[in-house]
């Protein structure tokens, strides 16, 4: 589906028209990679890249009067990936409404869109069935190529050959600061001279200007570069802002040495995982507790883990259905999955290698037990 000589919005279209479901990885090999995910060959969200936290809170806060930062602070841990389940949360604390929180994710879309215009789809990676847990907003692939098309020709046009040294996607990422104060000041009246300095002080991005001042980013380059050309203004980098919650990072080391790999376990009761944890952890593993399977199978696909326990009985989904959905995905097509359930019958066992599982294990597991399966399928 992909060729070397593709550019990035022909692959999107070809998403779209494929009605393709996963996340799409473009510059993998920069460390700063964007994602765009699929459900059905429409967008659902995107992230990543350049000040995926800033674009996040800008995109709530021009859509929302009353934003504020603390509405995080107390927020539960997120069940999926943190930037989607917060929104989530914010609608069910009636922080914001269903229509603020799609404006706010047709934002963020758009913003990335805007910045892989002109990309090639040569460092594209196709992920199938990653998925974040976003169901209020499914946006045009075409009419969100469009929108940003038409802003990327006129921001070309307008910046010219005036900034050569900076590719047209990286300049709304760039922060103005003041470097002739006198100058400008002296040639501004006081009253744009008052506005324009509390936007100038290196602090704040093109993109945050433009949210603001709620104008277009070719618009606000028409206004800088004039300032940039006699010298009273400066572009400059600018790093992003901390997430109001990052994920847990698993420990470096256990008693037996490095990490010996990724342990799922998808059971309904978290005392299960939380047992199994202190099962396997001791033996060099880290556990994935999944407690809500339909909800969080994007954290399974987001994570890859070595192995699975998957328990037979559970609310909304069977072990066994989930199984075989596991299967039919390139993601866990050969990773090692056993069924755990309270009955150790012949049928059940049966019914699991049926589904798809490698083998087989009697609730409550005996340590041992666990031990030997982990030898056998990651060892």
């Amino acid at each position: 589906m992909l060729t070397q000589t593709q550019s990035l919005s022909q692959y999107l279209l070809t998403l779209a028209r494929k009605r393709s479901t996963g996340e799409l990885l473009v510059g993998a090999a920069t460390g700063e990679p964007w994602k765009l995910y699929f459900y059905s060959g429409r967008l659902i969200y995107a992230t990543g890249g350049k000040h995926p936290v800033r674009r996040w809170y800008r995109s709530l806060r021009r859509h929302n009067e009353q934003f504020a930062s603390s509405w995080f602070t107390d927020m539960r841990t997120p069940d999926d990936y943190w930037e989607v389940d917060f929104i989530s949360q914010a609608i069910d604390r009636k922080y914001i409404s269903l229509n603020q929180a799609k404006a706010s994710i047709q934002s963020i879309v758009d913003e990335v869109v805007l910045t892989l215009m002109g990309h090639s789809a040569a460092d594209a990676q196709w992920h199938p069935n990653r998925m974040v847990a976003q169901q209020m907003v499914f946006l045009s692939v075409q009419r969100a190529l469009s929108r940003s098309q038409q802003t990327y020709d006129v921001l070309r046009a307008t910046v010219g050959g005036y900034l050569p040294t900076l590719a047209t996607h990286e300049l709304p990422y760039m922060s103005p600061m003041v470097i002739n104060a006198q100058g400008l000041q002296v040639n501004l009246p006081t009253a744009k001279y008052e506005r324009l300095i509390r936007w100038m002080q290196g602090n704040i991005t093109i993109w945050d200007i433009a949210a603001q001042a709620r104008r277009t980013i070719p618009e606000v380059m028409k206004l800088l570069l004039p300032l940039i050309h006699q010298g009273w203004v400066q572009l400059q980098p600018l790093s992003d802002i901390p997430a109001p919650y990052v994920p847990p990072r698993p420990a470096a080391a256990s008693s037996q040495g490095a990490i010996k790999g990724l342990i799922a376990c998808i059971d309904d009761s978290p005392l299960v995982s939380k047992f199994m944890a202190e099962l396997v952890q001791p033996l060099g593993y880290e556990v994935l507790p999944v407690t809500k399977p339909v909800e969080q199978i994007s954290i399974l696909t987001q994570h890859e883990p070595d192995l699975i326990f998957l328990d037979i009985t559970m609310p909304n989904i069977s072990g066994y259905e989930l199984c075989k959905f596991l299967r039919r995905t390139e993601v866990f097509y050969k990773t090692p999955i056993i069924m755990l359930t309270g009955r150790d019958g012949v049928i059940d066992r049966m019914r699991a290698k049926m589904a798809g599982a490698d083998d087989f294990l009697a609730k409550p597991p005996a340590p041992d037990k666990i031990a030997q399966l982990l030898d056998k399928y990651i060892a």
